[in-house]
Formats: C-alpha cells, sequence, structure tokens
C-alpha cells in the first residue's frame, strides 16, 4: 500500500517541548520506548522518503504532536519553532513574506519573486502571501535553510517551508477542537476522514477562527468606524480523495478553499518625530503619539492612528492531484503533481498611519492583487546498492495582476505646506509656517516677486494656486504573465557504506511579460505640472540648487503628470543554472559530517508599481534578483542528538532585494 505512517516526532519537539509545556509535555511527543533520535524522523527534503540523519541539508522537522500543542494554525505561528526563520506582514495581510537566515524578499509587490518557498502537498505557492491561511490537519512542517533550487526550484535561494497535510486514513476518525483565548479569539475545527470502499477513503476538514482586534486606533477624523485593528477572521474548507487502484499505484486528489476578512495592519508608533505639530494641527486629536524629550523612543503603548478603514478580503481556492506508480523494474517510481491554483486580494490602507486625512486606499476592488497559476511536475526515482538517482520535470503557467489606487484626503495639501514652510522657515524665520502655501507654487504664470510675496505672507497674497486633488488621485492596472520550464537531476553515489557525494542540476528556463496602464484621473497632476510651469519663478526666488528638490514635492510618483495614461508593456526570457553538490562521511554509526555548496536561483520580475529616477518615470520595470550560498552542518553524537541539529553555514550572497514602504 502507498500509504507510509510517518513518525511524529522531531528534533525541535524535545527542545521546545521541554521548554514551552514542560518536560511532561516533551515526554509525550516521544516514543513510549524512550526518546527518539534524528534516525527515528523521517524527511522528504530530497523529493524521497529518509531519516533526517541521512540527509546532508539542514532541516527543522516539525511533527504533527509539537505542531498541534504550540498552536501552530499557520506558517506566522511556525516562527516560535523555527529558529532563524521570521515571518512579517508590511502594509496588509496579503504582503505577508518568510525570510530564513535573515534573507528574503520584504515587500508589497506581487510581481516580486520569493527568496523563500512555499509548498504545501506538493504544490509550490509563488508568492509567500499565497500560503498563508489556515493549514489545516497537518501531517508535518519540513523548514529546509539555503538554497534549494535543484529539486524545489526557482524563488528557493533561501530556503524552503515544505508543509505536509494529514492524507485520508482507512480507519474511520473523528476529531473535533474548540478554542478560546483572550481579545475575544474564538476557534473551531473539525474533520472526518475513513473508506468509502475497499480502495477508496476521503478526509474533509473544516475550520473557522475569529479574534477582536488587539490594536487600539484613535480614528481622528475619521470616518473609520473600527476603533480596533489586527484583528483575525477567516475560514478554510479542505476536502480529499485517495485512491489505491493496486498495491503499485496511489492518486490523492485534494481541493481547498480558504477566506479572510479582516482589518490589518495599523502599526504602532515607537517615535514621534518633528512634524508632530503638523499633523496635530490638521487632525481631531492628536493624530499621532505625541513625541517623547528630543524625539526620542517612546514606550510600548498597544495603540495605533488611522482615520480610514484597513479592511481586506482575500480569498484562495485551489485543486492538486498527486499520483504515485511504484516500478518495482527499477526499483522506482514514478510521480506526478499537477495543480491549479486562484488567489484575490482586495485591500483598503490608511496610507500615512496618523488620524489626519492625508492619503488612503479604498477597498472597493482598485487596489489589491490575484494570482492564478497551473503547474505540472514529473519526478522517476530509482535507486541501486550504490547509486539513488532522480530525473525531473517542471512547468509552470502564472497571471499576476496587480490594481493600484491612491486618494488623496483633505489634509494632503495642508500637510505638505507645512514641510515645505518649515523648511524655508528654518532658513529665512520671516518665512511664516503656514498651511497655505502650494497656491503659491501652483498660480498661473506666477511671477518671481509674486512668488516672494506669497511666501512672505504665508499664502494669504499672490497665491491662489491649484491644490492637489482632494479624492482618487490614479487608477494603475498591470498584468504579468510568466511561463517556466525546468529540468532536474538529483543523484547520490554511496562511494562507500560510509561515504556518499551528492550531485544536484537544474536548468530553468522563464519567460515573462508584463502589460500595464498607469493613469491619473480627476485632474492629478495639475499641481505637479503648474509647479514645473513656475520652475523659473521659484529658482529665482529659492535658488536654481534648490528646484529639483522642491519641485520632486510636487511630482512624488502618485502625483506626477508623466503618469497621465502612461503605458507600460515589456517583455523578458531568461535561463539558468542552479545546483547542489556534497560530499557526507559517517565517522560511526552514530556522527554524520558534511558540507555542501549549493546555488539557488530567484527569478527576475517587474516592479509593479510607479517607479522614477528625480521626477522622470523608469523607463523599465525589470528587476534582476540573485542569491548565491553555501551551507555546512555537522549533526552531533548519538547521546545528543535527539535535542537537536547544529546549523553551521557560510552565507556569501549577490543582489540580495531591500525594499522599502513608502508611509
Amino acid at each position: 500500500m502507498r500509504l507510509t505512517n510517518f513518525l511524529r516526532t522531531t528534533v525541535s519537539a524535545a527542545v521546545v517541548g521541554a521548554c514551552a509545556f514542560g518536560f511532561a509535555g516533551a515526554a509525550s511527543a516521544q516514543d513510549q520506548d524512550g526518546p527518539q533520535t534524528i534516525d527515528d524522523i523521517i524527511v522528504t527534503a530530497q523529493k524521497r522518503e529518509q531519516n533526517l540523519q541521512d540527509v546532508p541539508i539542514v532541516v527543522t522537522s516539525l511533527s504533527a504532536e509539537t505542531l498541534q500543542n504550540a498552536g501552530v494554525r499557520d506558517i506566522k505561528d511556525l516562527q516560535i519553532l523555527t529558529p532563524g526563520m521570521t515571518v512579517t506582514s508590511t502594509s496588509s495581510e496579503a504582503s505577508t513574506t518568510a525570510r530564513i537566515r535573515g534573507v528574503g524578499t520584504v515587500g508589497d509587490n506581487p510581481g516580486l519573486e520569493s527568496s523563500v518557498g512555499v509548498v504545501i502537498d506538493g504544490v509550490y505557492r509563488s508568492r509567500n502571501s499565497v500560503g498563508f491561511g489556515d493549514l489545516g490537519e497537518m501531517a508535518r512542517i519540513e523548514v529546509l535553510k539555503g538554497p534549494q533550487g535543484t529539486l524545489f526550484g526557482k524563488n528557493t535561494s533561501a530556503g524552503v517551508i515544505n508543509i505536509i497535510t494529514e492524507a485520508p486514513s482507512f480507519t474511520p476518525e473523528y476529531n473535533a477542537e474548540l478554542n478560546i483565548g483572550n481579545y475575544g479569539a474564538m476557534g473551531a475545527s473539525g474533520s472526518v476522514s475513513g473508506p468509502l470502499s475497499d480502495t477508496l477513503a476521503f478526509r474533509l476538514y473544516a475550520g473557522r477562527r475569529v479574534r477582536d482586534g488587539f490594536m487600539n486606533i484613535d480614528t481622528g477624523d475619521g470616518p473609520r468606524p473600527e476603533t480596533t485593528d489586527n484583528n483575525q477572521d477567516f475560514g478554510t474548507v479542505r476536502g480529499q480523495l485517495l485512491w489505491l487502484p493496486s498495491d503499485n499505484v496511489s492518486f490523492r486528489l485534494i481541493g481547498d478553499y480558504s477566506r479572510r476578512d479582516e482589518f490589518c495592519c495599523v502599526g504602532t508608533q515607537i517615535r514621534t518625530g518633528p512634524t508632530y505639530p503638523f499633523v496635530d494641527g490638521l487632525s481631531t486629536g492628536t493624530g499621532q503619539r505625541p513625541p517623547a524629550t528630543g524625539f526620542g523612543p517612546l514606550p510600548f503603548l498597544r495603540t495605533g492612528f488611522a482615520n480610514r478603514s484597513s479592511y481586506q478580503e482575500v480569498t484562495d481556492r485551489g485543486v492538486s492531484l498527486e499520483a504515485n506508480i511504484d516500478i518495482p523494474g527499477i526499483n522506482g517510481a514514478l510521480t506526478s503533481v499537477t495543480s491549479w491554483r486562484e488567489w484575490e486580494s482586495t485591500l483598503g490602507q490608511d496610507i500615512d498611519y496618523t488620524g489626519a486625512d492625508i492619503a488612503y486606499r479604498v477597498n472597493d476592488g482598485d487596489y489589491g492583487f490575484t494570482v492564478d497559476n497551473l503547474t505540472q511536475e514529473f519526478r522517476l526515482a530509482g535507486a541501486t546498492d550504490r547509486f539513488d538517482w532522480l530525473l525531473g520535470f517542471f512547468a509552470t503557467s502564472e497571471e499576476v495582476g496587480r490594481t493600484d489606487s491612491w486618494y488623496f484626503g483633505a489634509d494632503y495639501t495642508p500637510f505638505l505646506s507645512f514641510l515645505l514652510s518649515a523648511r524655508l522657515n528654518g532658513v529665512n524665520p520671516a518665512l511664516p509656517i503656514s498651511p497655505n502655501t502650494i497656491g503659491c507654487y501652483t498660480r498661473v504664470a506666477q511671477t518671481a516677486a509674486g512668488f516672494g510675496t506669497c511666501l512672505g505672507t504665508g499664502g494669504a497674497v499672490s497665491g491662489g494656486g491649484a491644490g492637489f486633488t482632494v479624492g482618487q488621485g490614479f487608477e494603475d492596472v498591470y498584468d504579468q504573465d510568466s511561463t517556466s520550464f525546468a529540468v532536474f537531476t538529483n543523484n547520490t553515489w554511496h562511494v562507500t557504506e560510509q561515504f556518499d557525494i551528492t550531485l544536484g542540476l537544474r536548468y530553468t528556463m522563464d519567460e515573462k511579460s508584463l502589460q500595464g496602464v498607469q493613469q491619473n484621473v480627476n485632474g492629478n497632476g495639475a499641481a505637479c505640472g503648474a509647479a514645473l510651469a513656475n520652475a523659473g519663478a521659484i529658482g529665482t526666488v529659492l535658488g536654481a540648487a534648490n528646484t529639483p528638490a522642491i519641485l520632486g514635492n510636487f511630482c512624488l510618483p502618485w502625483s506626477n503628470a508623466a503618469y497621465a495614461n502612461r503605458g507600460v508593456s515589456e517583455s523578458f526570457d531568461d535561463g539558468e543554472l542552479s545546483g547542489t553538490i556534497k560530499a557526507a562521511f559517517r565517522l560511526n554509526p552514530s556522527i554524520l559530517t558534511y558540507v555542501s555548496y549549493a546555488r539557488g536561483y530567484k527569478s527576475f520580475g517587474y516592479n509593479l508599481d510607479r517607479v522614477q529616477t528625480g521626477i522622470t518615470p523608469n523607463a523599465s520595470l525589470f528587476f534582476p534578483s540573485e542569491v548565491v550560498d553555501s551551507d555546512a552542518a555537522e549533526p552531533l553524537p548519538a547521546a545528543e542528538r535527539h535535542l537537536l541539529r547544529p546549523d553551521v553555514r557560510e552565507l556569501p550572497a549577490q543582489h540580495l532585494p531591500r525594499h522599502c514602504l513608502r508611509g
């Protein structure tokens, strides 16, 4: 029968269980005959079942008991059990990303590929956020550190989170769980599994989890009605069928659907700067936390500021089919994994994170992104006494769509005026700090004399030019299509009973195209254009050297007149070779040492956003990236190796991405 009953005890269970749940809890995760060691743990880090002790990869393997006892429901929860892994959300739950050993793609742009791969039941999730839902019943999770591009493909240059859920059982099972917690947390889930016939079994899981927001929100100017943020409200349904038509063949069909309806991710201030008086003056209430002396760090407080809603909707659905056919004649097996997935998000956001009405995005379908993909993988693997071999082929077709929108609040124009006039006041105290000077810069046919007079009167004389659009300022649309093909092999030569050499190679061919329209609406860009027209007068009064920086404030990406119905069209294709070589030597039955080198490939992409140099839009949104990593580790002797597996490595990296949020 194709089903394998995996052991559910891990290296991490002993350590975390002892620390978090007491020694009794740790003992419950161990075999009744005594503590289990690395030799007892089965993993599939090399796409074949192996004892963890025989795998020359740094792996954290977490069993079902460990995950259950630690309350792990999604990948974010996994951080508490996995050293060296961090999972963060930036401006929304749809922008959740993982980092391993500090390496990862951090940002909220779906056009940029991930550095940490997420694989769920053999199906690669092309963006980290696509894999962040209720994982349901889990058999185990393996976190592989370092490049895993040979077997898991592109965009695994930092590592892989490999999740294996519980398969259908031919023994009837019924499970139910209820949880309650602080902040009104409640969760309910249940599953049922059993045979439909002698060769067909099913499993059905459903879960729903809710929690009040733990961040208190000062809504300032409004109209945001919610006074808390970072709540939780999601549900998941997953159904499976397992068909075993013969002893050598199995088919596993999985379908799932998840939905999140939440408010996220207003941040709390840890430091308030010199602009505080401007926000305070424009908002109802202070609009921000009052600054500390000298604008130093503020004490911890779970209070955020947002006058606009942060409501978000995320849906995820998909179907996968895994077929396994044993081929006794070659002591091997053929595996096929086919998947279709569709992921969609619509988001709202208070961009400035203050109580003032400066800038925001509305959850009306104009801000969010979608990921639709089809994947197919074939693997043929076998073994002899001296040689383990694997050949594979992978193909994917993916469509990424992004819509972006920006709304100017009523306080955007006076806030920018405060910033500019305060800067001038610092140089010339005779020029007052005022919320009304934007019209000085944008007045039609402004003269140098009029401009100087306007600044000197705080905008009261010779002003009256256009301010920034109040309401929606732009509505951009991007569509990125990609196809990818890869062939790969991973082979281990057992030179002697103690010495193994592993060589893996993968060649990936990517082709991507981008089509988009960057469109200003409702007269957005008029203030930028008017200020540019008055560049001579501005330069005469404030100095030609200062003019570009001043004009840059009027022509930021969201207000730049150059984006009026601007088309974007690009395409690129590239091939890349990645691989690994490992040498492992077993000093004795209890100690395995190994060294390895691996090269991971992080695919290129497009920055689906408004990108400019100075005030000129960039001609290309192309974004290349590649990471190179070498890794070595040495497990401990048998007396200690049931506790941990040390992680010794060297990490040279090139082109590591760094992204900053505008806000």
